[in-house]
């Protein structure tokens, strides 16, 4: 008999729990948590980015501004303040709406200037041939709150369509003449990148070889990331392009949704035994005229094997300064079909023109772009010579002149980002 109550109590028990845990399971799902924004109001300022998330879902989202001249929105949800005023962002999942109010603001880029940053190169008294040497030892980089001045809308820069070559001052503030300083700062709240030292075996060359790769922020190995080989000048080495603020202008083109993350490769471009102190040297030149073949065989398929990146042609590539700028054209356009970016930044002279057409290409590149300084009297008019030849052979490319501009750092600094602003969309 005890037993029998005992066993009745037993499955009483198990009754029970067995509701209880229906029952959690049941709140569990009634529960699930519905897709919301990361942020219900957003305060920009003129020419400010920001991107905005939905949460706790995997679907498509389709982004609305209520009204485009006082805000826009792109595929990826970064919001841009175009004008003072306030409207709405909608994010449509399906049927679904989610709303965030946009407040912009007229507000100027506020400096910390405790740490000033000190420039790479001394004053140059005349535009004589001069080394692309810079100082390659660390520098003091400032931090600053991340508050953009309204500038010129370069945003407009996309219109500035393939074909079209200009010299005209005008041409340059509008199209070509972002806030620089929005780009190379480091400032508080934008995650850096990650620079690491590469050392990959060269058989071109016979012997291990130097590279700088740029990670961006959240790098993840098993992903496929678009790549971009970045060529410094004659008589320097990778330091170039890494203390010319790399980190920075890659990491806030990336925060400010201009730019998706990509891995960045620098190598050293140098003699197998180091650079000639002779900045001229037949053993410097030979290390760029070697440079396509240890491209092809040795440093391409070392980053392909070592790191995430995309081996297609449309996530692939390339640009430089002075001879790395004459180097990208060679390597742009000699390696038919591998390309989809060529940037060249007051490039050095040597190069044989006859490449620079699309003879034989299937597919022709996204984004040439050319530039140089209206007063480098290092390279001349070389840059224009290359442009020209270019436009002679119905090659779609952008090229501009900055205006006042010598064979120096803000030169190029100015042309990596407006290559990459029209690149890697």
């Amino acid at each position: 008999m005890k037993n029998g109550m005992f066993a009745e109590k037993a499955i009483s028990l198990c009754l029970v729990a067995g509701l209880l845990i229906s029952c959690i399971l049941g709140m569990g799902v009634s529960a699930k948590k519905k897709p919301v924004l990361n942020c219900k109001k957003l305060v920009l300022s003129v020419g400010q980015k920001k991107k905005i998330k939905v949460k706790n879902t995997a679907k498509k989202v389709k982004w609305i501004s209520a009204d485009k001249k006082i805000v826009t929105v792109n595929k990826q949800g970064v919001v841009c303040g175009k004008k003072e005023g306030k409207t709405k962002i909608t994010a449509l999942i399906q049927k679904k709406k989610l709303t965030c109010q946009v407040i912009v603001k007229k507000t100027k880029y506020v400096q910390n200037t405790a740490m000033p940053e000190r420039s790479l190169y001394p004053a140059s008294p005349a535009p004589t041939i001069v080394s692309d040497a810079v100082i390659s030892s660390s520098v003091p980089t400032a931090v600053s709150t991340f508050v953009p001045t309204e500038t010129p809308d370069i945003e407009q820069g996309a219109e500035w369509e393939t074909g079209k070559q200009s010299g005209k001052k005008e041409d340059f503030e509008k199209y070509f003449n972002p806030e620089m300083k929005q780009y190379t700062k480091r400032h508080q709240g934008v995650p850096l990148g990650t620079i690491e030292e590469m050392i990959y075996p060269s058989e071109v060359v016979g012997a291990d070889r130097e590279a700088y790769v740029y990670l961006p922020p959240e790098y993840d190995s098993s992903k496929k990331y678009p790549v971009l080989y970045l060529l410094h000048g004659i008589g320097c080495d990778r330091g170039q392009w890494r203390y010319m603020s790399l980190n920075e202008m890659l990491s806030n083109m990336i925060y400010m949704g201009e730019l998706q993350p990509i891995v960045a490769v620098i190598p050293s471009i140098v003699p197998k035994d180091g650079l000639n102190k002779d900045t001229f040297s037949a053993e410097n030149i030979e290390a760029f005229t070697k440079f396509e073949d240890e491209f092809i065989k040795d440093l391409e398929p070392y980053v392909l094997a070592n790191y995430g990146v995309s081996s297609e042609r449309e996530d692939t590539g390339v640009c430089g300064l002075s001879m790395g700028g004459m180097e990208a054209l060679r390597l742009g356009f000699s390696i038919k079909d591998h390309f989809n970016y060529i940037g060249s930044f007051s490039a050095a002279p040597t190069l044989d023109t006859s490449i620079l057409t699309l003879d034989g290409w299937k597919t022709k590149p996204q984004t040439v772009l050319l530039c140089t300084g209206d007063a480098d009297g290092t390279v001349g008019s070389n840059p224009s010579d290359y442009q020209a030849k270019l436009a002679e052979n119905n090659v779609d490319h952008m090229w501009y002149l900055y205006p006042g501009g010598k064979h120096e750092e803000k030169v190029w600094r100015n042309g990596l980002v407006n290559f990459l602003k029209r690149s890697y969309k």
